[in-house]
């Protein structure tokens, strides 16, 4: 999830609780209200002028159109399938989460969600089943393009996807980073500790259903999961209990100090345990 989308809400947020007890006075600058997007796509060839970025698109069965990006270069060592966070697209953000799997020598598929950034839906309500159907698709549609392994990645949201995928498909090797548990926890965690007296969270039974450990309980391949120490938005509390939910020998699980919600990536332990995990399984 991206951190500039989630300023605004949060001191809205803080405004609501404040205002329940006293008078207080907000203070917001020009720059809180600038759009901007600083991992914009098209500044990846000069971060990785070795990389070659294709647009993709798929067509699901129900019309809806899936499109991406697929960022390669020859002699990769492997590919990877990410699925991003809530709020996260391609053209916006793809330099920030692809910069890392440049510097790992990684190829990188990844698509907007229907009916978010690129992608488009076919005109009709949809939820996490459309969404389970779409990336399930999409995975057969990446194996087929991708050589050698294929590695799913999925970060915050997109590692209850990528989880939900693996329960389904027997994927090369699974990484969650930025994850959790349950839906409700995810959702809990994003009410910050001084709201919560004042915030009752309600899923639907779609949302309540959503559970990592249930996902992979069936799942057999490795797994790696990567959360920053400093992570609010998914403590790294609730990704150690995951971790340790997985009743196999073949994970490991990686806390990356002085790391955020956002960046584990970016931090040099982050990308050696993601070398010495893959180097250990392929």
């Amino acid at each position: 999830m991206n951190k500039h989308r989630h300023t605004t809400p949060c001191l809205l947020l803080l405004a609501s609780v404040l205002s329940l007890s006293a008078c207080t006075t907000v203070n917001y600058t020009a720059q809180q209200f600038v759009p901007r997007d600083p991992g914009k796509i098209s500044l990846l060839t000069s971060v990785a002028p070795a990389y070659q970025v294709e647009n993709i698109e798929y067509k699901q069965v129900d019309s809806a159109i899936s499109r991406g990006v697929y960022i390669r270069k020859p002699g990769a060592d492997f590919t990877v399938l990410y699925f991003m966070g809530s709020g996260v697209r391609v053209d916006a953000d793809g330099t920030s989460f692809a910069k890392a799997f440049t510097e790992l020598n990684a190829n990188v598929i990844s698509f907007d969600y229907r009916g978010f950034g690129r992608s488009d839906s076919n005109g009709k309500p949809h939820s996490l089943l459309e969404l389970e159907n779409d990336t399930l698709a999409l995975y057969d549609y990446a194996c087929k393009m991708a050589p050698g392994k294929l590695v799913v990645h999925g970060h915050s949201f997109g590692s209850f996807v990528a989880a939900r995928l693996a329960s389904k498909r027997a994927v090369d090797a699974l990484v969650l980073e930025g994850t959790g548990t349950t839906a409700l926890a995810y959702s809990d965690n994003m009410v910050p500790w001084f709201a919560k007296p004042f915030v009752k969270i309600n899923l639907d039974a779609e949302l309540s259903a959503v559970d990592n450990r249930a996902a992979l309980r069936n799942y057999a391949g490795p797994v790696l999961i990567i959360n920053g120490a400093n992570d609010v938005q998914t403590p790294a509390a609730t990704a150690r209990e995951l971790f340790v939910s997985i009743q196999r020998s073949n994970k490991r699980y990686e806390e990356i100090a002085n790391a955020g919600h956002m960046n584990a990536l970016s931090k040099p332990e982050a990308l050696k345990a993601y070398r010495d995990f893959l180097n250990g399984q392929f």
